[in-house]
């Protein structure tokens, strides 16, 4: 479920069907013996960490599966041969929609089991991102103004101009964009390599890519392991609103933390202190009303800075519908809660960053610590900020797919009941949540795909879920709503890790290993990992 990860200072927005029921073409469901040979060599340069024993090859799929004799593109598949005797082929995505895979199983070899070692390691680049046919849509930023000293600039991308570059460079290519391609291209990957059955194990967004794969490939599927899981019934809209009210909690989370542990940081012994030194700071950085959130607990006068424009002329004027104002709100909207923000200063970066896992949490209030003391020492705040970044076309990929799929239809009433909120001293995170709702992150970019109704009956193994209670990224209830829907099994983590396998984390990583050797599940809750 990529969070934005670019949102305005909090959870990173993660946000992605294709053309309903589409016939699987001969190629796909070949017998595994007539696979032609995949070719395996060098990795592009820059995929892959070095050393870590990963081969990639390319194979070639249809563009568009309603027309598998048409133009084909080409997915980078990357893969880490198994140690001794093999037990299987695992396949894996880290969620996104957007995040680069080829470097999966290379960057968690320390990390994961070493029963893992036992299989073919797996991870198919999505379509649409570099090194997999990229989407070409590159448009000039918009509306921004120069950004202060040491603030990071991302380009606003306006949805139309983007839709139309990318429709002129490669005509038809993205609207084929989906979760249900991509879902097809792993297992045009699976029959070229000649394997029956995939055990699969996906995170945030991978749980929707592999609940999609399971359902449209039951024949195909093996174990299965689902991790911090997208709600089906939130796509998308729904899944990006649930995350700033996620998002808020996991922030007062981290808040209380530090403020346990003033002694060392010095930074507030309650966590309204440590909410208006964070406000500060994010003032100071140029990251201006990006930094209005209500803290626990707080009124109207703990909210610095003004109403931005354009809700303020909405709260004084009213919300009138028409092009201008909704194109004003399209923008803001953007840079608060989606992939595109023209001020995302050091500190909003490693927030978003620390809410994600309490593994960084030590880290961010080391960081913040230093900064506090001497505002230009925010080295440590930058390189926390780097962990959560995606190359560009990662970027588009998670408009496409949460766009062209989304099945939720916007609220524009929404918008007036957020700027009253704000205005009133209401949370700022409703509200943004409130703008999500009202439909303004894709604009006029209507869906032109029903995501596929997941659904695991025909599987011969129940799924593996784990989720945990307080994930500000995939809000908890995604991971009951998927276990009923995948009828799959599901343990339930305490604490709020977004990925919660391979943390350190004995029972979670003890359960994982027992399923995928067994199939069988023995718990169903584990306490959150330990600090490191």
């Amino acid at each position: 479920m990529t969070s934005a990860q670019r949102a305005a200072g909090l959870a990173a927005l993660l946000v992605a069907g294709l053309l309903g029921a589409v016939t699987a073409t001969p190629a796909l469901l070949a017998p595994a013996a007539a696979a032609p040979a995949v070719a395996f060599g060098d990795c592009p340069e820059g995929a892959v960490p070095a050393g870590r024993g990963v081969q990639c090859a390319v194979v070639d799929v249809p563009r568009n599966y309603a027309d598998p004799d048409g133009a084909t593109i080409e997915l980078t598949v990357s893969r880490i041969p198994a140690d001794g005797q093999k037990r299987g082929v695992i396949a894996a995505n880290p969620g996104g929609p957007g995040a680069d895979a080829l470097d999966y199983w290379a960057r968690r070899i320390d990390a994961f089991p070493a029963a893992f070692k036992q299989y073919d390691r797996i991870a198919v680049q999505p379509r649409g991102m570099r090194w997999s046919t990229p989407l070409d849509c590159a448009v000039k930023p918009t509306g921004a103004e120069p950004a202060p000293a040491g603030v990071k600039e991302i380009a606003l991308r306006p949805r139309d101009d983007m839709r139309a570059t990318c429709e002129a460079a490669l005509p038809g290519y993205l609207d084929t964009i989906t979760t249900e391609s991509t879902a097809r291209d792993l297992d045009a990957v699976r029959a070229a390599l000649g394997v029956e059955r995939l055990d699969y194990l996906g995170t945030s967004y991978g749980t929707y890519l592999g609940a999609v794969y399971a359902t449209l490939f039951p024949e195909h599927t093996g174990r299965m392991v689902l991790d911090s899981n997208v709600n089906p019934g939130w796509v998308w809209t729904e899944e990006f609103a649930q995350q700033q009210v996620a998002g808020k909690q996991r922030l007062d989370d981290l808040f209380a933390w530090i403020a346990e542990h003033d002694g060392e940081y010095g930074l507030g012994n309650t966590p309204l202190q440590v909410y208006r030194n964070w406000v500060r700071l994010v003032a100071d950085q140029g990251g201006g009303w990006y930094a209005n959130l209500t803290p626990p607990p707080a009124a109207v006068s703990d909210l610095p800075g003004a109403l931005p424009e354009p809700l303020a002329e909405i709260a004084r004027d009213g919300f009138n519908g028409s092009v201008e104002q909704i194109g004003k709100v399209q923008n803001l909207t953007r840079t608060l809660v989606a992939g595109g923000t023209s001020a995302q200063v050091p500190l909003l970066g490693a927030t978003t960053v620390a809410t994600y896992t309490r593994a960084f949490w030590p880290n961010f209030a080391r960081a913040m610590s230093d900064a506090n003391a001497d505002p230009r020492n925010i080295g440590k705040l930058l390189a926390l900020e780097g962990a959560s970044s995606s190359d560009p076309t990662g970027q588009v990929v998670f408009t496409a797919i949460t766009c062209n799929e989304n099945a939720v239809e916007p609220r524009p009433e929404l918008i007036a009941v957020a700027a009253g909120t704000i205005a009133s001293g209401g949370s700022a995170m409703e509200a943004r949540a409130n703008l999500v709702r009202a439909g303004m992150n894709c604009g006029s970019w209507r869906p032109v795909a029903k995501p596929v109704a997941v659904d695991g009956a025909a599987l011969r193994t129940p799924p593996l879920l784990l989720q945990s209670r307080y994930d500000a990224l995939t809000a908890y209830e995604g991971g009951p709503a998927l276990a009923r829907a995948v009828h799959g099994k599901l343990i339930v983590v305490d604490g709020g890790d977004h990925g919660t396998f391979g943390r350190g984390n004995g029972a979670v990583d003890g359960a994982v290993v027992r399923y995928l050797e067994t199939g069988e599940v023995g718990i169903d809750r584990a306490e959150q990992a330990p600090l490191p």
